[in-house]
């Protein structure tokens, strides 16, 4: 059984090998997760991803969202790719990581990154921007709570970019 769900999780986080050419680009490593996101949703999932890069501009793992597929309403692309990445790695190495992230997270995947112990989060699309241009059509499951406003309860600190790129990340959203 456990096997059968580590393949699974396999399936949904990449590990990839590269490094990128450029350390510290937000860019770079946002882009990535913006193509992790449209892989997402040509798998029929929703357009989120995340990658997950180490203090030297190593690509770790990428995170897709598999709601959908899994009929998993948990399986947001930041909970999948933290998922694997708690068991690989110590907190004391996370803290030097980043998550890139297509959109800001909600706040279980905001809630995720902390308990995680990843150090910096810098996404694509703010959620405030995301309602303004498509709405709240499921209002009923819908945080209206920002990562920021949430993480700066928390014990610890997490340093936090964006929004970067977000009409990329629209573009992505209008397609799908």
């Amino acid at each position: 059984m456990l096997n059968i769900d580590r393949e699974t999780d396999e399936k949904k986080i990449k590990k990839v090998e590269t490094t990128a050419t450029i350390n510290n680009d937000k860019d770079f490593f946002l882009r990535r997760a913006i193509q992790v996101a449209k892989r997402s949703a040509q798998q029929g999932n929703l357009p989120y991803g995340c990658v997950l890069v180490d203090e030297q501009g190593n690509v770790l793992l990428e995170g897709e969202n598999s709601v959908i597929t899994d009929n998993d309403v948990l399986a947001h692309a930041e909970v999948n790719l933290l998922h694997i990445a708690s068991k690989r790695y110590a907190p004391e190495f996370l803290k030097n990581c980043t998550i890139y992230t297509s959109d800001e997270p909600c706040p279980m995947c905001a809630s995720a990154i902390f308990w995680s112990g990843v150090g910096q989060l810098v996404f694509g699309l703010s959620q405030a921007r995301f309602f303004a241009e498509f709405g709240r059509k499921n209002s009923h499951i819908t945080f209206d709570l920002s990562c920021r406003e949430l993480l700066k309860f928390s014990g610890r600190q997490v340093k936090i970019a964006g929004p970067l790129l977000e009409h990329e990340v629209l573009c992505l959203h209008r397609r799908t």
